[in-house]
């Protein structure tokens, strides 16, 4: 089923009142600082993983002992420059970080720039042979780290992330002549023997000059970004292959092939192929996997032709037309079957070496991941069996570049929400998750300028709550060439919308404040069946594996709503847990989704979400006016005509009390973020427009010095507007008296709202906003 809503278009254009609002994130009061939650890390802070999650190991120096703490991460990546700020910067950044919830900071890109500056390093290697490292950026960052531990942040160290290896200077393998080596040398550096053993030297030294030998501010170590080799098949990147790269696979291929079947003639007899150019086993086209939906010959040709034009229709799939998915034992499809092992093996082999090159030098406890799990599909986790952790990205409304990648004056995006065009997509990453391993989302966001991006963090951490994951990073912090406070792409630092409700997001989540679903569904895959969906391509449509699920079990995305999810990938297939439980718990004409036992609601109709814990209350969303009447349901929100009907709202305690009894609460109240546009007097918020005319692409308006180009660019300017957000809520209490303060960029108090914005009710007091903060203290006597 896919997720269908007859809502009106989210408002994009002029249409927003808006207001200036900057935070400043070196000075906010206590309360809108969360870094309470922080402590300076020590030896009991270890992390390692127990019973599918992560642990610290507690004062008795051992793991799998009874003072074990449990630990989730809230974190945000820096990226290339950012990670090796100045000195006497590196605890101010600590610092800030901390007091917005954070408690990890994922160290990304430090090998994509290659520096020789001393005085400002951009990367962790200099221009010389491969690995050679820049003693400044060491020193910097190996300080910044010391800073993290003592404001509370673990560290999530990127290895393998942008290095392009250089055959001249790297002395390995050559290209053909007129070629370019790709970037990252994705997937080259996955098999070519001598990119391996240089990878296993820059971690070695990379670890030991760093001195990251069981430092309890390691919390986790990713080997790979976002690169396998299955992954690089199914995306059609081994295709073009040539020359001594393209033999050294085949290479790689045809042992595999001895050691599995013998001899060459054996495997040919297997495939049906002795009469053909593949017996002398050559590597394997993406494109022949098509064989394995429908078969081989001109009958199998018209039901592929057939189902694509159903499918560009719009019209359900017949019976007839759909997939087998059904591992062939014999035969072409076989032959193919057999290459996506090949290249598990050889995805696993390289992960296990940098493993243990990891483990020795940086602690035998310490939680290692080799890559992203859609970079592969299911079929990684064959490749990844002996990696520690599941580490996955999710976006929303990534950056579309019409005519060149990275263009900042010529993108799109769509205008997406999490709630509506992304919730599919999110439910459907619970179900990789291994049941046996933590989960992580080392990379997700909504950026600027998309107008619903306040969602994000509060959405993520509440249904990642839901599903009892491990570790969310947002990407990322911020520019570390400008270190500009302004709304700038993925950057968080000067995007008052999601800054503002940072600190509240974090607690969700770090404090358990959703509980977890009470039931959970194992799924089980057999290793053919990975197999097959990784062949079919999974990692790269994510399509394969949902289809799948819903015509072996009748499974659907909206069971990860329901149900913790997670997946069994044993060596046999075995049955699968409670389906027809948690599919018997929706009806096709509800638009509201409700779990048993759950702390979650989710609207359709909004689309929107609600949470309601002990300590905080959150509303992310549309809700039309009066659609639900506050006495009808005074949890939800009752939206003024004359806003949008959309916000971001979150109520949280900040005395230690549960909501019911708490006398000092904050409020937010946030939605759009927007930068100001250049050379415009006096100063206006730039506005979201058509791309060239496209209603379904939208853009910033250009600015004056570009206005040749399509776009305004991603770097904004400031100052920093935020969208007003017109509300009446209702708050439960007992108390007599509710003093209401808004709260300016630092989270000091402004003028109290006016009593008449306060009505006292027999059970509570409900409250009108319409004014210019996104921040409310709220005192109870």
């Amino acid at each position: 089923m896919s997720l269908i809503c007859l809502c009106p278009p989210f408002a994009a254009a002029g249409d927003l009142a808006w207001y200036r609002f900057e935070v400043n994130e070196d000075a906010l009061s206590p309360v809108v600082d969360f870094g309470g939650m922080n402590h300076a890390l020590e030896a009991a802070d270890r992390v390692f993983v127990k019973q599918g999650h992560f642990y610290r190991i507690g004062p008795d120096g051992r793991g799998g002992t009874k003072d074990d703490a449990r630990v989730r991460f809230f974190g945000i990546s820096l990226s290339g420059v950012a990670n090796f700020p100045e000195e006497k910067d590196a605890q101010k950044i600590a610092r800030r970080l901390r007091k917005l919830g954070f408690n990890a900071v994922r160290l990304h890109h430090l090998d994509s720039v290659l520096s020789d500056s001393l005085e400002q390093p951009r990367g962790i290697l200099t221009t010389a042979a491969y690995p050679s490292f820049n003693e400044t950026a060491l020193r910097r960052l190996r300080v910044f780290i010391d800073a993290l531990k003592a404001e509370g942040l673990y560290v999530n160290l990127n290895l393998h992330v942008g290095y392009q290896f250089r055959p001249a200077v790297d002395q390995v393998t050559p290209l053909m002549a007129g070629e370019q080596m790709p970037f990252a040398s994705h997937p080259l550096h996955l098999f070519e023997s001598r990119m391996i053993s240089l990878q296993g030297e820059y971690v070695q030294q990379l670890l030991r000059r760093l001195e990251l030998k069981d430092d309890p501010a390691l919390a986790m170590v990713e080997i790979n970004n976002e690169s396998s080799l299955l992954g690089a098949w199914q995306r059609k990147q081994l295709d073009g292959l040539t020359g001594e790269y393209e033999r050294a696979l085949q290479q790689h291929w045809q042992k595999w092939v001895l050691r599995q079947h013998g001899h060459a003639d054996n495997a040919c007899k297997l495939w049906d192929s002795c009469s053909m150019p593949r017996k002398g086993v050559i590597n394997v086209k993406s494109s022949e996997a098509s064989i394995l939906e429908y078969g081989e010959g001109w009958v199998a040709g018209v039901q592929r032709f057939s189902r694509r034009a159903i499918n560009k229709l719009g019209w359900e799939t017949p019976v007839s037309l759909q997939q087998q998915y059904r591992p062939h034992q014999k035969g072409n499809g076989r032959r193919v079957l057999d290459y996506v092992r090949f290249l598990s093996d050889l995805d696993q082999q390289y992960l296990n070496l940098i493993r243990k090159t990891i483990r020795q030098e940086a602690g035998d406890l310490l939680p290692v991941t080799g890559t992203q799990m859609y970079f592969g599909g299911v079929a990684l986790a064959d490749a990844q069996q002996q990696m520690d952790y599941v580490d996955e990205h999710f976006y929303v409304d990534h950056y579309d570049f019409p005519h060149k990648e990275w263009d900042r004056n010529d993108w799109r995006i769509r205008n997406s929400s999490v709630l509506r065009e992304g919730w599919q997509s999110l439910l459907q990453r619970a179900y990789v998750r291994d049941a046996r391993k933590p989960f992580v989302v080392s990379e997700f966001n909504q950026a600027f300028p998309n107008r619903q991006s306040a969602e994000i963090l509060p959405v993520m951490s509440a249904f990642a709550s839901a599903q009892d994951w491990d570790g969310l990073f947002l990407f990322h912090y911020i520019d570390g060439d400008v270190w500009r406070p302004v709304p700038d792409s993925f950057g968080l630092s000067g995007h008052s919308g999601q800054l503002v409700v940072s600190g509240m997001a974090a607690a969700l989540f770090r404090q358990y404040q959703v509980q977890p679903l009470p039931t959970q569904m194992n799924i089980s895959l057999a290793p053919e069946e990975r197999t097959m969906l990784g062949a079919l391509r999974d990692g790269v449509s994510g399509g394969g594996m949902p289809a799948w699920l819903q015509a072996q079990y009748g499974i659907d995305y909206r069971h990860a709503f329901y149900t913790r999810v997670a997946m069994m990938y044993g060596t046999q297939a075995r049955p699968v847990g409670p389906v027809q439980h948690t599919a018997s718990l929706w009806h096709e004409d509800d638009m509201t989704w409700a779990p048993a036992g759950g702390q979650l609601r989710y609207s359709e109709s909004g689309p929107w979400l609600a949470a309601e814990t002990a300590y905080t209350r959150l509303f992310a969303g549309r809700k039309a006016p009066g659609s639900v009447t506050m006495e009808a349901d005074k949890y939800l929100p009752v939206f003024s005509e004359k806003g949008r009907q959309y916000g971001v709202i979150m109520l949280s305690s900040r005395d230690a009390l549960p909501l019911k009894h708490s006398r000092h609460l904050l409020l937010v109240l946030s939605g759009a973020t927007t930068t100001t546009q250049a050379g415009v007097q006096p100063e206006r918020p730039k506005q979201l427009i058509n791309y060239e005319g496209q209603s379904g692409g939208w853009t910033l308006e250009p600015d004056p010095a570009t206005a040749r180009k399509p776009s305004g660019s991603l770097e904004g300017l400031a100052p920093v507007w935020l969208e007003r957000i017109p509300v009446k809520l209702f708050h439960a209490s007992k108390s007599k008296k509710m003093t209401v303060y808004p709260l300016d960029g630092n989270g000091v108090r402004m003028k109290a709202l006016a009593s008449s914005a306060i009505r006292k009710k027999p059970d509570g007091f409900e409250l009108d906003f319409d004014f210019p903060s996104p921040w409310y203290e709220i005192v109870l006597e």
